[in-house]
């Protein structure tokens, strides 16, 4: 029976380290894309509503197309 080496060993506890980098790496990403994809639909959202109902959430016309108007990657 063959036993592990230190470099056999060393190897076998990095591959979890990497893994567990890397699914918190995904983790975040889509985590990312997700904040960016609600805050998309609130802009869009903010876009249809009345000037009146603007008024009832002390927005302006102006500021809410302006927020309307980012960009999903940057904004």
């Amino acid at each position: 029976m063959a036993t592990d080496t230190s470099d056999e060993r060393s190897s076998q506890t990095r591959v979890p380290a990497l893994l567990a980098t890397v699914a918190e790496a995904a983790r975040n990403l889509i985590e990312s894309i997700e904040t960016r994809c609600r805050k998309q639909r609130g802009r869009a959202a903010l876009s249809e509503l009345t000037d009146d109902e603007l008024k009832d959430i002390g927005v302006s016309r102006a500021d809410a197309m302006t927020e309307a108007a980012k960009s999903a990657f940057w904004g």
